[in-house]
């Protein structure tokens, strides 16, 4: 059984180690912006290196994916994008001075290095918000948002990163995830509101 064991985990390792090879070599053909056989070699090559010299912590992968999901989060992104895109070139434009921003903390419900990462990412591209730390071992993110200043603000902001988790974690959660999301479906119900 453990021998069984081992051997799924070895598999499950270098399928791991082949997504990240192909993917820095995709990200070594985009960098050159050109896609020619001597760019993929060198690719190949340089991100064999990376992976063998450079210790890079493992990505745990959950092992899932759900396509409605990802295109539901993709859609969600895109029109967020958007929409935040128009609203602070409107703060650049009006006449009347932007509200002060604040900075919020959010606890994430998941414990995944790559949900964090990605949950993030997604908070920092739309316009208007960036993240400034976190605490990984603790599971929260640090955001800085514009134009929040009053309560009604820093809880709509919440609520937006708090979305972009359940989002994400329904389109590659993991089944720990999704446990976790069902156990509190809404962080912002606890007694103060979720605010910090």
């Amino acid at each position: 059984m453990n021998a069984k064991r081992s051997r799924m985990t070895k598999g499950r390792s270098f399928v791991q180690q082949l997504v990240l090879v192909f993917f820095l070599v995709v990200l070594w053909v985009m960098l050159w912006d050109a896609v020619s056989l001597m760019h993929i070699i060198t690719g190949v090559i340089l991100a064999f290196v990376v992976t063998r010299v450079f210790y890079l912590p493992p990505v745990v992968l959950s092992g899932r994916f759900n396509i409605i999901h990802a295109l539901n989060y993709g859609l969600w992104f895109l029109y967020s994008l958007i929409y935040a895109s128009v609203e602070v070139a409107w703060f650049a434009f009006r006449r009347r001075a932007v509200g002060a921003g604040s900075v919020i903390a959010c606890d994430l419900r998941t414990s995944s290095d790559l949900l964090m990462t990605l949950v993030a990412d997604t908070a920092s591209l739309i316009p208007g918000s960036i993240i400034i730390d976190s605490d990984r071992a603790q599971g929260i993110l640090y955001l800085h948002v514009l134009d929040c200043d009053s309560e009604e603000k820093i809880l709509t902001a919440k609520r937006q990163v708090y979305y972009i988790e359940r989002l994400l974690i329904r389109a590659v959660g993991s089944h720990r995830d999704l446990a976790a999301l069902k156990v509190d479906p809404d962080p912002m119900a606890d007694d103060d509101g979720g605010a910090r």
